[in-house]
């Protein structure tokens, strides 16, 4: 294993070497530093673009991978981010943790290189520390303000940052080379997305998270209306891109069925919308779903034999 991914990250380099380095913004990098990253704190999920991949909502072999972001500003302003990167369906997962402080006109990527540094990832209300000896910079590979058709967005330069990837071992494949936040869009390329080709990246949109409840009934969907054996949980938890919650009979024991909420376009109408989906989970086969606004904060769904009512949070920081 350690020798594929030596070989992984030799090929990485070699791919990055070859990139053309990214022309840097002139003017106030301090006043692109603030518009660039004020509002990057959030949750970031990229189902949506890969369930359009291939136009029939599944993901063809030239997909983009499964990836999901946590980013935070922990200290309360925007000099400082905790930057996580997970590849849910790889096995096992691959996740790369960075942190990112922003000095001369610059984000710097630091990488944990102990317990402590990796428990500031779940420090809150304000109390993260920085210990210089609990991180690693990685000053070659600092995201500098880039020229760019969408504004302005942070760029590493690809071949200075190739002479730290050996050093860094299996999760270089996660660190960040390029980022952009357009609304809830975030465009990030990876040293791992130029394997793919030069223009390769990932879309990722914001994640908000739905709570709510669920009513099925206990004969399921051939229920008759006389039937009153219904199972009701108020505690579903589930979020607005690709999130999914199996069903649960009143004891526990899962009924068969799950939720799914997604944000999608629809590539025929170039239609927007939120869905709220039942599955079956011993066939994968959708039996129901209706749709929302994108932005709804209130989606439901009437089966007669399933009734579902979900409304986004109130508190929207990252979880």
């Amino acid at each position: 294993m350690r020798l594929r991914h030596s070989v992984l990250i030799a090929g990485l380099c070699l791919a990055l070497a070859a990139c053309p380095a990214t022309a840097p913004v002139k003017g106030n990098a301090e006043a692109a530093h603030a518009a660039g990253i004020g509002a990057l704190a959030g949750e970031y999920d990229n189902h949506a673009e890969r369930w359009t991949a291939d136009g029939r909502g599944v993901p063809g072999p030239t997909a983009p991978p499964s990836i999901h972001h946590w980013l935070a500003n922990p200290t309360g302003d925007t000099d400082t981010v905790l930057w996580r990167v997970v590849l849910p369906d790889t096995t096992p997962v691959q996740e790369g943790r960075w942190l990112l402080r922003y000095e001369q006109n610059g984000f710097v990527p630091y990488r944990p290189l102990n317990a402590d540094a990796d428990a500031q990832f779940a420090a809150k209300d304000g109390k993260f520390r920085f210990e210089a000896a609990s991180w690693a910079a990685l000053t070659p590979c600092t995201l500098k303000p880039a020229a760019s058709r969408s504004g302005t967005e942070f760029a590493a330069d690809p071949s200075a940052c190739s002479a730290m990837l050996p050093g860094i071992g299996a999760t270089a494949a996660l660190l960040p080379l390029r980022f952009r936040l357009d609304g809830d869009r975030l465009r990030v390329v990876t040293v791992a997305d130029q394997a793919r080709g030069v223009d390769a990246a990932t879309v990722s949109q914001r994640v908000r998270w739905f709570g709510g409840w669920d009513a099925i009934n206990g004969a399921g969907p051939k229920a008759s209306g006389e039937n009153t054996d219904w199972h009701l949980k108020r505690d579903l938890r589930l979020h607005s891109e690709g999130g999914r919650i199996a069903l649960q009979w009143r004891d526990g024991a899962p009924s068969g069925y799950t939720l799914e909420l997604a944000r999608l376009t629809y590539r025929e109408s170039n239609t927007e919308v939120l869905r709220l989906a039942v599955i079956e989970d011993a066939t994968g086969k959708t039996l129901a779903y209706v749709w929302a606004d994108p932005d709804a904060r209130r989606i439901g769904l009437n089966l007669g034999w399933l009734q579902v009512g979900l409304e986004q949070d109130k508190d929207a920081k990252v979880r």
